[in-house]
């Protein structure tokens, strides 16, 4: 459970610092523009039938890329309704879907022409009260597995009305352009991950404390405070020297090499120096692996090459292991299982 978070901005760029139990667990960094999440009403450059994609215009001298459905039949010029799933970089355009989900902290809301309900996670005793909620917005509803730290249902009903009179900007609004805000990365740590009781938020950002304050009663932000004066270079410096180096040392004397090679990120374990077994080293390289991969920010597709001669029970159990870690994380990660090299392959998604 996260007992901190850090919400520091320096210049152009806001940094999202998340601690468990005193610990930098992870960092998130958002620059200004465009968040991820956000809903656009784009237009359409150029269709690739063939690809069954197309390239648009979702802002003012601003372009992406889009897959298109099977059965697409749209054309150059077109206006369509499009969500970013991913902002892009100095290579590789911003890439958008054209189905729309609404996610909060407790639920989440598919843009569908006819509403259904899963409320299995819910108690049993509240389920037909937020059926009721939900079935008034036009959407596929279904409740994430948060709601089930909950002792009441109003954070959620909160949610939910929030999340309706988006769906509802989106049935009447016809201009071109952003039509709902994205959701920058230092929110997503708090909508992601579980928060200890009286969690410290502290931010030296106007606009971010009152994104905090107006989700305070929903997300049950128990203490946050704004502080301008808030000083975090040292932090910032001792972060970036982190990310800049390839290695990591661990405290049993084993070492990570981490490399990003042709966009696919590589994490080798080097046990030259280590006091232990190769079967108890892989273990204990796991949360030290799963610290590095979240303070990193590293996304896309992972292989960690782990120390050899693995029986398949071992691997099982490391792949378990990994499951368990990635479990709560502020993007979704598929551990994928070892391939017929030995390397053990993951893919987190971009966000």
């Amino acid at each position: 459970m996260l007992n901190k978070v850090i919400i520091y901005r320096q210049s152009s760029v806001v940094y999202g610092f998340a601690y468990v139990k005193g610990q930098l667990s992870y960092v998130t960094q958002d620059y200004d523009g465009f968040a991820s999440e956000a809903v656009f009403n784009a237009k359409i450059i150029k269709v690739n039938h063939a690809e069954r994609s197309a390239f648009i215009e979702y802002a003012t001298g601003q372009s992406g890329f889009v897959n298109l459905g099977k059965n697409s039949k749209l054309q150059d010029g077109t206006n369509l309704m499009v969500q970013l799933t991913w902002a892009g970089d100095e290579i590789k355009q911003p890439k958008f879907r054209t189905s729309v989900q609404l996610v909060g902290k407790y639920a989440v809301a598919t843009l569908s022409n006819q509403a259904s309900v899963d409320c299995s996670r819910s108690p049993i005793h509240n389920r037909d009260a937020l059926s009721q909620a939900m079935l008034c917005y036009p959407a596929k509803w279904t409740l994430r597995s948060s709601v089930k730290q909950l002792s009441d249902i109003e954070p959620v009903m909160l949610e939910v009305e929030h999340i309706g009179g988006q769906l509802n900007k989106l049935e009447t609004l016809s201009k071109n352009g952003e039509l709902i805000a994205g959701v920058p990365n230092y929110l997503k740590l708090l909508r992601s991950l579980p928060l200890a009781p009286e969690c410290l938020i502290i931010s030296n950002d106007k606009l971010v404390d009152e994104q905090l304050l107006d989700l305070q009663d929903c997300w049950l932000l128990d203490a946050i405070e704004y502080n301008p004066r808030l000083n975090m270079e040292s932090e910032l410096a001792a972060y970036q020297e982190l990310v800049a180096s390839s290695s990591h040392n661990l405290a049993n004397g084993a070492g990570l090499e981490i490399h990003c090679l042709s966009g696919i990120n590589l994490i080798d374990i080097n046990s030259d120096k280590a006091k232990l077994g190769h079967s108890q080293l892989n273990f204990l390289v796991l949360d030290a692996i799963h610290q590095q991969i979240c303070l990193r920010n590293l996304q896309g597709i992972i292989l960690l090459d782990l120390l050899k001669n693995m029986t398949k029970v071992e691997q099982e159990q490391v792949l378990d292991y990994l499951k368990k870690l990635f479990k709560h994380d502020i993007t979704n990660t598929k551990v994928l299982g070892f391939s017929h090299s030995g390397l053990c392959e993951l893919i987190r998604q971009k966000f």
